[in-house]
């Protein structure tokens, strides 16, 4: 595309963003006095058998964005052509694409979460209640400003770029953001966008996208599998979000929210009704509603607990699972580790009081025969006179066995629970590790790119700094062969001009000498002499005395 010095009326300042289907420029209005943005059309990308096509529904989509005015909408004031390329003008924002602090790798608090999609559900219910449908709602579409609120851009051209080709020739679109209905080129409507806004709150909620690979991989995922709940992603999340995105994200398109407000409702209810996927109530012994724990109840729990951890072995990650999967299972073992640590200690909070209460039962009931007989109670010691003495001694043998198993088994609860917070801690180390690499490569990738960049620019301007010396040698040889011409045809008429007075001075000395050879008006014989010799006048004319007289010849 050719480089602008002004578009219209508007004066380029400079390039400041690039796309499959346009370049924006800042500009400047001078009529108004203030900074705008121009998008403008890359024709040369189209086939000369779209260029029709294409600008009329340029123009026919730029009037329908015109006419919206929303507070989370870009403002479209104007729509022209500079030397043939169609173009829009808009407002012009001072900030970031949403796309960008996602890649930054931080998660947004959920109210921030909430407050975003909010502003985006608000301009998309806008623009469909005007029969607008975006088409390629994602967060490189979507402009979050300096003060934090939000904008959605594109609406312009959004129909145009979703219907043809992109720079490669494929179906447009960003493939992690479609849509199964846009996969299978089938009617879209607003419920299209919705499904877009859902992969939007998945990305927000979880700092990942629900799709990820190659296109042909994205689509089969978008068509046939559905992506790993959030909570999973983010234990800190109430399960109460995992049934929004669901709902947002369904595979057919009347199983989806059916408008943006909708959407934007039920995310206001999950959040303000939401709790916590994992909370343990207890309440002291001897308290209004308490039901004691023997031992047998922590019996109960061991076919739960074995259960938990032949889980967590199912689930434990193999070498061929992708990141995400990964994460997710981390994710997962951490929450089964938690659950059975805290199932534990509240169980063993509870048997102990009922072991303690038994056990005090056990001895008064194993010291009543002693006293009705009138002898001590029996505190251990083995007695071997009659039936009375080995019930004491066997009940206490009993208890002890039942301290030692109490023991062992608070010793393996204490184990485990250290096991399993020693495995969640590497499980969370590793998924850190995973992050801070993901993230090293993003960084390594962008100054890859930077560096690209640098290298193109610096090559450009070599080659310009080469053309300008081709040209400025060319411009000196072209002086040279001039000067040498001017130089040669000065010589030329010098040298004809020296034969000219050359020529002239011959014959005015012929005319001269001619002069002088002739003595008309003298008498015949008449005679003169002078530094050439001696001459006499003939037939009017002076000639050497002792040259013969033509008289006499003839």
């Amino acid at each position: 595309m050719a480089v602008y010095k002004t578009i219209g009326k508007y004066e380029v300042r400079q390039q400041i963003g690039r796309g499959a289907m346009g370049i924006v420029f800042e500009a400047f209005d001078p009529a108004i006095e203030r900074r705008v943005a121009i998008k403008a059309l890359r024709l040369e990308i189209f086939e000369q058998s779209q260029l029709a096509d294409v600008r009329a529904r340029f123009k026919r989509e730029a009037q329908s964005a015109g006419r919206m005015s929303h507070p989370h909408i870009v403002t479209v004031y104007d729509y022209g052509e500079h030397e043939g390329t169609p173009y829009i003008v808009m407002e012009h924002m001072v900030g970031s694409e949403l796309s960008k602090i996602l890649e930054r790798g931080t998660r947004l608090p959920l109210p921030e979460v909430v407050r975003l999609m909010t502003q985006l559900l608000g301009a998309l219910a806008y623009a469909h209640e005007r029969k607008v449908v975006h088409r390629d709602v994602k967060p490189g579409n979507i402009f979050v400003l300096d003060d934090g609120s939000l904008k959605v851009v594109d609406f312009g051209i959004a129909r145009v770029e979703a219907s043809n080709l992109t720079d490669t020739g494929a179906l447009l679109g960003t493939p992690a953001y479609m849509s199964p209905e846009q996969f299978l080129a089938l009617a879209i409507d607003e419920r299209s966008d919705i499904f877009s806004a859902g992969v939007i709150l998945y990305e927000l909620l979880t700092g990942d996208k629900p799709f990820t690979g190659s296109v042909t991989t994205i689509m089969q995922k978008v068509l046939h599998q559905d992506p790993i709940q959030p909570s999973v992603l983010n234990p800190l999340l109430p399960s109460v979000w995992d049934a929004v995105v669901k709902r947002a994200m369904a595979k057919k398109p009347e199983a989806r929210f059916q408008s943006a407000r909708q959407f934007a409702e039920t995310i206001k209810q999950a959040f303000n009704s939401g709790t916590l996927r994992v909370s343990v109530e207890a309440t002291l012994p001897g308290a209004p509603g308490t039901t004691a724990l023997s031992s047998s109840t922590l019996g109960s729990l061991a076919p739960q607990i074995s259960k938990a951890s032949a889980s967590a072995k199912t689930h434990a990650p193999s070498p061929s699972d992708s990141a995400v999967a990964r994460r997710a299972r981390g994710a997962r073992l951490i929450g089964i580790g938690l659950t059975i640590a805290v199932a534990a200690g509240v169980a063993l909070y509870y048997a102990r009081p009922q072991v303690a209460s038994e056990r005090a039962e056990d001895t008064s009931r194993a010291g009543e025969p002693s006293q009705a007989a009138g002898e001590r109670p029996v505190t251990g010691v083995p007695r071997t006179e009659g039936a009375t003495s080995e019930k004491p001694v066997a009940e206490t043998r009993e208890e002890q066995e039942r301290a030692a198993r109490e023991k062992a088994a608070t010793e393996r609860a204490a184990a485990d629970k250290q096991a399993l917070e020693k495995e969640a801690a590497e499980k969370m180390a590793r998924i850190k590790a995973t992050r801070e690499r993901e993230t090293a490569e993003r960084a390594a990738a962008e100054a890859k790119s930077a560096a690209q960049r640098r290298a193109e620019k610096l090559a450009a301007e070599r080659a310009a700094l080469a053309r300008a010396a081709a040209e400025k040698s060319a411009q000196e040889r072209a002086a040279a062969e001039n000067a040498a011409q001017e130089r040669v045809a000065a010589e030329r008429a010098a040298e004809e001009r020296a034969a000219a007075e050359k020529a002239a001075q011959e014959k005015a000395a012929a005319e001269r000498a001619a002069a002088n050879l002739k003595c008309d008006g003298l008498e015949p014989g008449t005679r003169k002499g002078d530094a050439s010799g001696l001459f006499r006048c003939v037939s009017g004319r002076w000639m050497p005395v002792d040259s013969p007289d033509p008289r006499h010849d003839k």
